[in-house]
């Protein structure tokens, strides 16, 4: 998508640091997240957000691409996306872990959100709105934001 580009590459890159950050944060506290299956579920989570973000980044750079392509593209994307997210959220309700830290982790996941957005992306894409790819600013920064406090919060609030 012409002019896109800048935002291809930004979104990239910085999914790309949060991806290895989240890796290095869930070794720190390996030893917590390891036994609760709530805590590992909520990290896949967070690292599905960030793949979301990269993932929309690599098709946003597609050269030469036809705007209806890219929004079949972001369709797909949020369906797998929100499926897996789902899943997730799932088996991490299913063992809940009885530190505070929790509710938090899963008030704070906008994965929902996240997916909805991209879908109405892509599907005003779809329809013809050239307006549309606005829609990916709020999702890509919702994805972004959501992730980093995960992160942050496995990184700060877990206790042995």
């Amino acid at each position: 998508m012409a002019g896109w580009d800048s935002f291809a590459e930004v979104a990239g890159a910085a999914a790309g640091a949060l991806i290895g950050l989240l890796f290095v944060a869930v070794s720190i506290r390996i030893e917590v997240i390891a036994r609760s299956v709530e805590f590992r579920n909520r990290g896949a989570q967070t690292l599905g957000l960030f793949v979301l973000v990269l993932l929309v980044a690599i098709v946003l750079s597609v050269p030469a691409q036809a705007r209806w392509v890219l929004g079949v593209e972001l369709i797909v994307i949020a369906m797998f996306v929100g499926i897996v997210l789902s899943i997730l959220d799932r088996r991490a309700q299913s063992a809940p872990s009885a530190q505070p830290i929790a509710r938090i982790l899963e008030a704070v996941s906008p994965n929902a959100l996240t997916s909805v957005l991209l879908a109405t992306a892509g599907v005003l894409l779809l329809l013809g709105v050239d307006d549309g790819i606005y829609v990916l600013v709020p999702t890509v920064a919702l994805a972004l934001v959501g992730g980093v406090v995960s992160a942050w919060l496995f990184l700060t609030k877990l206790t042995a």
